[in-house]
């Protein structure tokens, strides 16, 4: 039933760990590893019999939705071994399996990749969010932009930059191609202005705002230094009562 190829080292390490450590064949991991074989496939059988394909437009997520809900169902499960299912579904040839996998090790740039190497740019916008790097996301969108980019379509492009939420028009500028006119960006290249305006008008204001405090202070320190306070002759010291002119003194505004 199990394909002796992939099975062969179900159960024998786990993390580092031995069989003997972990029970025996049917420890959990063990189970959740031939649950995965099992279902990649199931996967592969349905496409046999089926005649589809990775990318049938008809079926978004390539006939793996089963494997697909049981690997979200198990994300965060430490019995489940994902570099095992991974070697699984890259030779089974599962797609979007090995995106979710690669996903699931936090390994995003990966999953972005074979993503756009399906063509399937909807998938690899969902693990281009995943990232909770603001540089690491950016540069997954950047990378979906690109591959959108040599189709010349400025719909797709301008609604990536608004979907993404962390890029602007001079990010994807130097990847369009020299046939794409810049007058095709012109609301967007026009947006990105007024942003940049208003970003140079908020920093003008804090700098004004940063002059006044200094000029305050400075008007307070120069009313400090020039502050004078009239003491009598025979005025005693407030803690040995001692006349206070014998010595160097300290005196308060509260004239102690």
């Amino acid at each position: 039933l199990l394909d002796s190829d992939l099975v062969g080292g179900v159960g024998e390490e786990v993390g580092g760990r031995s069989a003997a450590c972990c029970g025996s064949w049917a420890s959990g991991t063990a189970v959740l590893s031939a649950l995965v074989v099992l279902l990649a496939c199931a996967c592969v059988d349905r496409r046999a019999l089926t005649g589809a394909s990775a990318d049938d437009p008809l079926d978004p997520d390539g006939g793996e939705s089963d494997l697909l809900s049981f690997l979200a169902a198990h994300e965060g499960n430490q019995m489940l071994d994902p570099r095992f299912a991974l070697r699984v579904c890259s030779e089974k040839k599962l797609p979007r399996a090995v995106v979710q996998l690669y996903g699931i090790m936090g390994m995003h740039e990966e999953a972005v990749d074979v993503a756009l190497q399906q063509g399937d740019v909807r998938l690899a916008k969902l693990n281009a969010c995943k990232p909770k790097d603001k540089r690491l996301r950016h540069k997954l969108w950047l990378s979906i932009v690109k591959s959108q980019a040599a189709t010349g379509d400025v719909q797709k492009i301008t609604g990536l930059i608004k979907e993404s939420q962390e890029l602007s028009v001079a990010d994807v500028l130097p990847h369009v191609p020299d046939s794409m006119t810049i007058d095709a960006f012109q609301a967007e290249i026009c947006e990105c202005l007024d942003a940049y305006e208003n970003q140079i008008d908020t920093l003008r204001s804090e700098m004004e705002d940063h002059r006044r405090a200094l000029k305050a202070f400075k008007d307070d320190l120069k009313e400090a230094e020039e502050r004078e306070i009239v003491i009598e002759e025979d005025q005693p010291c407030e803690i040995c009562g001692a006349p206070a002119m014998r010595e160097r003194f300290y005196v308060f505004a509260c004239r102690h």
